[in-house]
C-alpha cells in the first residue's frame, strides 16, 4: 500500500510580485501625461486649469493656488483646484494674495521654498485655514522671466520626492507658458536704443505740426427744413374732423387743408338766422301799427335795434361757419407728420396744425451740442453730409446761430444754427425732412489746439482757476 508523502512548505515555488516599480511607471506616464498636456494648452486660462487640478494629483497636494501678474502687474490669484471660477472677495483668495506680495517684499518668491503657516495668525482667513504646509514654485523657465508662480498647500510635511515632482511640473508650465505669451518686449528699452538726435528731431516735429493753423469744425445732426413757410393754425376752438390733404402733397391757394367740426356752428347759424326773420317780422308789425297808433312809432325803434342785434349776430356765425374749413393761403407742400395725429384732436385758437412750405425756399436746421460748440459767424462754412446722398456733400453758410442753449429733439443741450444751401446748377435741391451729419467750420486754429481742445478744456474745468 503506498503511503502519502508531504511536501516540506519549503520546497513550494516562491513568486515575488514588485508593486514598487508598476506604481512608478504609472506615475512617470502621468507626469508626462501632465507636461503634454501642458504644452498642448490651446490658451493661457486652459493652462492655468491644468496647473490648478493636475498638478493635485501628481504632487499630493490638498489645494493649489496659481498666482499670476495681473492687468495692475500685481500678483492675484487666477485659479485654485477644484474651482471653475476665482471669487475675488473671497476671504481665502485675499489671505493668498496677502501671504504672496508680503513675500514679494521680502524677496522670496525667485527660488521654490517651503514652509509652515503659523498656528495663530493675524485675525483673517489663515487661522482657520486646515492646510498648514505650504510650498511656493515660481513659474520661471531657463532665463526667461518669471510669469509668477503656484502655492501648493496640505496638512502634511512635504516629502522630497512630492517636491522633485512639483519642481519638473513648475518648469514644464512655465515653459508652455512662455510659449503662449511670446517673449516680452520693453517699450522702454526700444526707445532707449534711439538716438537723442533722432528724439530731439522726432520731438520738433510735432511741435511743428502743433502750429500749423487749421479750421475748428465739429460735427453736428442737420435736418432740411423750409424757410419761411407758412403756418397753418386753428382760427376757432373746435375740434379736427377731417385732413383734406396728404403729407407732402402740393397744394394750391384757395384749396381746402383741414376741417373742423361745423355740426354746432351750423344750427348756431340756424338759429341766429330765424331770429333775424323774427325781427323783421317784428319790425314791420311794429311799422303798420305806426299808422294808426302814435304807440307803434315808439316801437319802430325797438325793432330796428333788435333786428341789428340779430344780424350781427348771424353774420358772427356765417363767419365762425366759414372758418370750420381752413383754407391754403398760398402755394406749396403740405408738411405735417400723421393724419392720425390730427383727426379728432380738439385745439384752441392759433395751435399749429400744419405748414404749407416751398418746395424751392430751403434751408438747413444744425443741433450744434454745448461740448462741440465753435465760434461762428455769419457766413461762417457748412458742409452737409445728407444720409440720402453721403457721397456728394452740399456746401452752405451759416445765416444765423441762437445765442442760448435749448434742449433738443435728442434730449441733449445744443444751439440751434440755420444756414443755407448754395445752388448747383442741374442739381435738384434735397427734399424736406432729410437728415444727415453737418460739418460747422469756425475760425483757423493750430493744430495742437484742435487735436487737444477737449482735454484741456476738461482739465481746465476740473482745476478751476
Amino acid at each position: 500500500m503506498a503511503s502519502a508523502v508531504a511536501v516540506p512548505a519549503a520546497a513550494k515555488p516562491h513568486v515575488t510580485v514588485k508593486p514598487q516599480a508598476a506604481d512608478g511607471q504609472a506615475a512617470l506616464l502621468a507626469l508626462l501625461k501632465v507636461e503634454a498636456d501642458a504644452r498642448d494648452a490651446a490658451s493661457e486660462r486652459d493652462l492655468i486649469l491644468i496647473m490648478a487640478n493636475e498638478t493635485r494629483k501628481l504632487t499630493r497636494a490638498r489645494q493649489i493656488f496659481v498666482v499670476m501678474p495681473g492687468v495692475t502687474r500685481q500678483l492675484e490669484v487666477q485659479g485654485i483646484s477644484s474651482l471653475p471660477a476665482v471669487d475675488r472677495d473671497a476671504p481665502l483668495v485675499i489671505f493668498i494674495e496677502k501671504l504672496v506680495r508680503a513675500a514679494e517684499k521680502a524677496g522670496t518668491l525667485a527660488a521654490a521654498h517651503v514652509f509652515v503657516l503659523p498656528a495663530i495668525g493675524s485675525g483673517s482667513a489663515g487661522d482657520t485655514y486646515p492646510f498648514r504646509e505650504i510650498v511656493w514654485l515660481p513659474l520661471v523657465h531657463g532665463p526667461g522671466p518669471q510669469r509668477g508662480g503656484l502655492v501648493l498647500a496640505r496638512e502634511d510635511v512635504w516629502a522630497d520626492q512630492d517636491l522633485v515632482i512639483a519642481r519638473r511640473l513648475a518648469s514644464a508650465y512655465a515653459h508652455a507658458l512662455q510659449a503662449l505669451k511670446g517673449p516680452e518686449k520693453s517699450f522702454v528699452r526700444r526707445f532707449i536704443r534711439v538716438s537723442r538726435w533722432h528724439a530731439a528731431v522726432s520731438v520738433a516735429a510735432i511741435a511743428a505740426l502743433g502750429l500749423i493753423r487749421v479750421p475748428l469744425s465739429a460735427l453736428a445732426p442737420v435736418e432740411i427744413i423750409a424757410r419761411d413757410p407758412f403756418v397753418v393754425a386753428a382760427p376757432i376752438d373746435g375740434v379736427v374732423d377731417a385732413i383734406a390733404i396728404e403729407p407732402n402733397q402740393t397744394v394750391k391757394t384757395g384749396d381746402v387743408l383741414v376741417k373742423l367740426a361745423d355740426t354746432t356752428l351750423k344750427n348756431r347759424f340756424e338759429v341766429a338766422a330765424r331770429e333775424v326773420q323774427v325781427a323783421e317780422a317784428k319790425l314791420k308789425q311794429s311799422n303798420q301799427i305806426a299808422f294808426s297808433d302814435p304807440r307803434g312809432m315808439h316801437e319802430i325803434g325797438i325793432a330796428r335795434a333788435e333786428l341789428a342785434l340779430k344780424l350781427a349776430e348771424r353774420d358772427f356765425a356765417r363767419d365762425l361757419l366759414a372758418k370750420s374749413e381752413i383754407r391754403a393761403q398760398r402755394d406749396g407742400i403740405a408738411v405735417y407728420s400723421d393724419k392720425r395725429d390730427l383727426v379728432g384732436r380738439p385745439v384752441a385758437v392759433g395751435e399749429r396744425l400744419l405748414e404749407v412750405a416751398d418746395a424751392l425756399m430751403l434751408e438747413a436746421r444744425i443741433e450744434l451740442a454745448v461740448a462741440d460748440a465753435v465760434a461762428l459767424s455769419p457766413g461762417a462754412r457748412v458742409k452737409l453730409f445728407l444720409d440720402s446722398d453721403p457721397l456728394h456733400p452740399w456746401a452752405g453758410s451759416v445765416r444765423r446761430a441762437d445765442y442760448k442753449a435749448k434742449v433738443g429733439e435728442n434730449e441733449i443741450v445744443s444751439f440751434r444754427v440755420i444756414a443755407d444751401l448754395a445752388a448747383e446748377p442741374g442739381r435738384p435741391l434735397p427734399r424736406l425732412g432729410v437728415r444727415g451729419t453737418a460739418q460747422v467750420s469756425g475760425d483757423d486754429v493750430s493744430l495742437g489746439f484742435y487735436l487737444f481742445r477737449r482735454p484741456v478744456t476738461a482739465l481746465r474745468q476740473w482745476v478751476g482757476r
